[in-house]
């Protein structure tokens, strides 16, 4: 899910799925659109879907849904370099 302010995208992007379980854990983007920083941050289901709740009550736009992972060139938590 992608959700927009003025301020801020935001974007969720499933890990991975589970058979049986579904989405468990979602890859979170915030994009500033001031300036294009990004900010990565890995959250469960629950955390999303108070912050999807939240941010949409707070008067945030959805405005796209993100159906695949997050491109691992992008992204990689615990990457040893």
């Amino acid at each position: 899910m992608q959700l927009t302010t003025n301020v801020t995208t935001v974007d969720f992007f499933p890990e991975a799925f589970i058979a049986d379980e579904g989405v468990k854990r979602f890859q979170k983007r915030v994009t500033f659109n001031s300036n294009g920083l990004k900010s990565y941050s890995t959250v469960t289901m629950l955390t999303a879907r108070n912050e999807w709740e939240t941010r949409i009550a707070n008067g945030a736009e959805v405005t796209g849904y993100n159906l695949e992972q997050m491109p691992r060139s992008e992204y990689t938590p615990m990457a040893v370099g």
